[in-house]
């Protein structure tokens, strides 16, 4: 008598991760990470403390003698919004590379949302931009940048300047989500440029010819930077505020959709086609 004995594998339930938790997992993870990588860090602190010493020593006293208050309120929270601006750049390079080499096609094998993989990246985005700005304020100092408003609207300066980063994001990591490659990213440059001067923190938004006074003054980057100026030197900071908020929720609602992505390809090398589909009735 001949017995047969029928295994059946069973594979334990995998449970998924909340998105709250993979976010904040994946913001620590991507921290560390950037804290390693030489161009996020020169794009993030690096690059905004020169800036600043170049505007402040260079155009200071000009900028202050237009009677726009003291450059050094303006310059440093210009120079703030500038990092973040520049710093997603280098972050966006990294999540193509990431794309590329096949990280993110792995991470679609784990039990995570997908929204996750964005909220873990702005809040990471968010993190550094509060970092920079910290390093950014006292490099100011020695330069004349005060609290005037004291420590706690210090604070709320600080907040400001990561919100404005999670709007500008979105934007950055949805063009980094569907480009073929980093020169789809590199051409922000140009871009960014412009809006670096041509807002109301480079020079009061009178001194601009009259026909470009509406665009520099309704330009995401003037109304934050009026509102680091209003919460360190004095001055409103409610209008200023509510149309941050308002520029940053728009963002992210247009283009938050986009910055999620999709699951990726498999990786290729450079160089690499795909195969060529069978030839009719092979396989069949």
């Amino acid at each position: 008598m001949t017995e047969t004995m029928t295994y059946t594998a069973t594979w334990p339930h995998r449970q998924s991760v909340p998105v709250l938790r993979q976010s904040i997992v994946q913001a620590g993870a991507l921290l560390r990470s950037w804290s390693r990588d030489p161009g996020i860090v020169v794009q993030s602190i690096v690059f905004p403390a020169f800036l600043l010493l170049m505007f402040q020593l260079v155009l200071g006293k000009t900028v202050t003698s237009m009677g726009g208050g003291d450059s050094i309120f303006g310059n440093t929270g210009l120079v703030a919004l500038v990092g973040a601006l520049f710093g997603t750049l280098a972050t966006a390079i990294s999540l193509i590379h990431e794309r590329d080499t096949g990280l993110l096609a792995r991470m679609w094998t784990l039990p995570v949302p997908r929204a996750g993989f964005l909220a873990g990246r702005l809040l990471a985005e968010a993190v550094r931009t509060g970092i920079a700005t910290l390093v950014l304020f006292a490099v100011a100092i020695p330069l004349g940048f005060r609290f005037e408003q004291g420590i706690a609207a210090g604070i709320g300066a600080v907040l400001v300047a990561m919100v404005f980063a999670v709007g500008i994001a979105v934007p950055v990591i949805a063009m980094a989500t569907v480009a073929s490659g980093r020169q789809a990213i590199q051409q922000l440059n140009g871009f960014f440029l412009l809006l670096l001067f041509f807002n109301g923190g480079f020079a009061p938004v009178s001194e601009y010819p009259g026909w470009l006074q509406p665009v520099v003054r309704h330009q995401p980057m003037t109304p934050a930077i009026d509102t680091v100026r209003g919460l360190t030197e004095g001055g409103p900071v409610a209008a200023p505020l509510a149309a941050t908020v308002l520029w940053t929720i728009g963002l992210v609602v247009v283009f938050g959709p986009v910055a999620v992505p999709r699951e990726p390809p498999a990786p290729r090398t450079p160089g690499e086609t795909p195969a060529p589909p069978p030839p009719p009735g092979i396989g069949r």
